[in-house]
């Protein structure tokens, strides 16, 4: 917390002084007018001399947040201002230090002293040099006037405290009154969240290896496919007179896709230009359409003409959404590096772009935000880290009382909501409601059945230890376990707050190696821990995030993958655990999760798109790609290191595969395709057990639509 300002009336530093009552600096007695923001500032930074005051509380107190101007320019100007002033150096500063992207910090010494320094008179008065906005009213000689000002300012400020109590206070809470759940066969996607044209709801289900976009009324009913001609397709959004919608063919969950618009009721889409875009929604005239990408937001005709740029913001953007009288655009911008994002706003008069919710704590990442269809709410995603999220309500204030809102949460209990969308009714608030269950199970091959692991309790990133004895995994609740197969002498091994994932025993069985992120950062490392219990040890950490470990057969080197989005590092790196000393592998820049053969001559990696499976023979320190697809999940070895098995999760039916590494003959092993039929969502290969028995994991539930009779006063 910030210290308590200096109640000082003025403070001296150098040959300075500064009356805060006279509204002057003053230097050697002379007078040197500095005004406005800039002597604000000043007051600010000697109130706290020493301490950092960041650009927030200064934005905070001297521009607020419904003050729409350029304020990261307005700041630097008045600091400017003030260093010319105090004849101060931003390089090397006698008074005032910057902090980047930080704040300032007055770095003199200061004085404070209990009344304002008398001008000296033997002093001469220089010419006035002024500095700032305007110069500070000097208090009236009248005394009389002066008690009638301070009167009438009295009544002034407290009707205007009692005005703003009023508005404050005056309008109930928004609050959901009711939930009806709208589907229950539990395979809506969250991928291709939820739109609506007032009549009908959109969404996508996930069947095997395609989603199938469908739709039902609003109030509830039939789930029906919607037709289009592509494959895989999701709307992106639907024209204010639900006329047409922005639609996106794919064919894996990815970041960016073309944009086409399609007709609502009949007729064929048309491709928008050659845009590649990770989100897009249409003006609220309907007349252009919005779109982003990693460059920046744009804004182009329906008939994909006369682009212009709206704003530039580097990286990934979704979540555009403009306010029903299309002066101001929100949208989540994410930080890939710190794994979170925030909900921005574009003000199209003034073009000033700034953060939302600046400092807010409540729920410090947000995302999916959408306007309700009378302007006077946001509705948005808040999460905050060990804990569900939730759905916020920020109300739009406007008129002659508008102040900064505090966002109020609207669901709180088990079910996890998300992707909210505000009906046209403006009664009504749809949500897509987690009922998410996966079970582990085992494909004996002697006699060609399944059987289920861990007594069917959820489980992801499942190991064994070489004896087949122990299971370790993350458990439903985010901590690491251990147990037997079937689930008993159950054990925790590490807490939920380190964000254990991607187990791996090691040869030896006494460890286990993960991926671990510490409580409040965004880099993961690499850990081990005793398989018995014990305290973690982290093993590897780097300045980008680390991920997939795998032990060597021996178990005397540790492989890992440190972060595809950081060109410079990126690639594979074996870590020999006796000396600590590491080693990139060649040509590892674009591989992601690696497997050791267990007779050490081989590493089968997928790289980072997770189209292309290559070996890397160590011998000859060579790759060779051995297999091509969709999207590939891990690769597991046999025993013997003569096959290698995996599965294209987006192949007809999701059948794994194994090929045997000295011919290239590949085969089908296992057929997802009867738990398909029998209402399996997924059916994912994980790996192999000790004895050479695959086993995989099965997604039986994802998401519901739900409608929420809401209340928003």
């Amino acid at each position: 917390m910030n210290s308590t300002p200096n109640p000082a009336s003025t403070y001296q530093f150098g040959p300075y002084q500064v009356d805060i009552a006279a509204g002057q600096l003053r230097k050697h007695g002379s007078k040197i007018r500095l005004a406005g923001q800039p002597f604000d500032i000043l007051i600010m930074l000697l109130e706290r001399a020493g301490q950092v005051v960041t650009r927030e509380e200064i934005q905070m107190r001297l521009w607020s947040n419904e003050t729409f101007v350029d304020f990261e320019n307005s700041l630097n100007k008045a600091i400017n201002k003030l260093r010319q002033a105090l004849a101060d150096s931003p390089d090397q500063p006698t008074y005032i230090e910057t902090l980047p992207r930080r704040g300032y910090r007055f770095i003199a010494p200061v004085e404070p002293l209990p009344s304002a320094v008398p001008h000296s008179p033997l002093s001469t008065a220089p010419a006035t040099v002024f500095f700032g906005d305007a110069p500070r009213q000097l208090p009236n000689a009248n005394p009389g006037l002066s008690k009638r000002h301070f009167a009438a300012f009295f009544a002034t400020a407290l009707l205007v405290v009692i005005g703003t109590w009023f508005a404050a206070h005056s309008q109930p809470a928004p609050r959901i009154l009711k939930a009806v759940r709208l589907t229950t066969s539990s395979r809506v996607d969250a991928f291709g969240s939820i739109q609506t044209d007032g009549v009908r709801l959109f969404f996508l289900l996930r069947r095997g290896h395609r989603w199938e976009l469908s739709q039902m009324p609003a109030s509830g009913g039939e789930v029906q496919p919607f037709v289009t001609p592509f494959q895989n397709a999701k709307i992106l959004a639907v024209s204010p007179d639900a006329s047409e919608m922005i639609v996106s063919p794919f064919e894996s969950r990815s970041e960016s896709f073309p944009l086409w618009i399609m007709p609502s009721v009949g007729g064929l889409p048309r491709r928008l230009g050659d845009i590649i875009a990770s989100d897009a929604v249409f003006t609220p005239d309907g007349k252009n359409v919005t779109y982003s990408d990693q460059n920046g937001i744009f804004q182009v005709g329906r008939d994909g003409l006369n682009e212009r740029k709206l704003v530039d913001a580097p990286g990934l953007k979704a979540g555009l959404g403009w306010s029903p009288d299309g002066r101001a655009l929100r949208f989540q911008w994410m930080d890939l590096q710190k794994s979170t994002s925030k909900i921005w706003e574009f003000r199209q008069d003034s073009h000033l772009l700034r953060e939302v919710l600046p400092g807010w704590e409540e729920a410090p990442a947000q995302c999916c935000g959408r306007w309700t269809h009378n302007g006077k709410y946001y509705i948005f995603m808040g999460f905050k880290e060990n804990a569900l999220p939730s759905i916020w309500a920020l109300r739009i204030q406007d008129g002659f009382w508008r102040r900064r809102e505090t966002p109020i949460r609207l669901n709180a209990g088990p079910l996890v909501m998300n992707a909210p969308l505000p009906g046209l009714d403006g009664g009504h608030l749809y949500v897509l409601g987690g009922n998410s269950h996966t079970e582990s199970v085992r494909f004996d091959a002697k006699i060609r059945e399944f059987r289920a692991l861990l007594a069917g309790q959820q489980a992801a990133w499942i190991s064994f230890s070489p004896d087949a004895n122990l299971a370790v995994y993350r458990g439903d609740d985010g901590g690491l376990w251990r147990s037997k197969p079937d689930g008993t002498d159950r054990r925790e091994l590490v807490g939920a707050a380190l964000h254990p994932a991607l187990t791996a025993v090691r040869p030896d069985g006494k460890e286990v190696a993960y991926r671990g992120t510490p409580p409040g950062s965004s880099i993961s490392r690499i850990y081990t821990v005793p398989v018995d219990g014990g305290k973690s040890v982290e093993i590897v950490s780097e300045s980008f995030p680390v991920d997939v470990p795998t032990w060597s057969p021996d178990g005397s080197k540790l492989l890992y993958a440190l972060d595809s989005d950081m060109p410079a590092a990126a690639g594979l790196y074996v870590l020999d655990c006796k000396t600590r000393q590491k080693h990139k592998v060649p040509g590892s820049e674009t591989f992601w999760k690696s497997r050791w053969s267990p007779n050490g001559k081989f590493l089968a990696s997928v790289t980072t798109d997770q189209k292309i499976i290559s070996l890397f023979d160590w011998s000859k320190q060579t790759w060779t790609q051995i297999a091509t697809g969709k999207l590939f999940g891990p690769v597991a070895w046999s025993s013997d290191s003569q096959f290698l098995y995996y599965q294209d999760i987006l192949e007809e039916d999701e059948p794994v595969r194994r090929i045997r590494i000295k011919d290239r003959a590949l085969e089908r092993f296992v057929e997802c395709r009867p738990f398909l039929e029998g209402g399996v969502q997924r059916c994912g290969f994980e790996g192999l057990m000790p004895d050479g028995s695959p086993f995989l994991q099965l997604t039986r539930g994802d998401h519901d639509v739900y409608a929420l009779d809401v209340d928003l006063p």
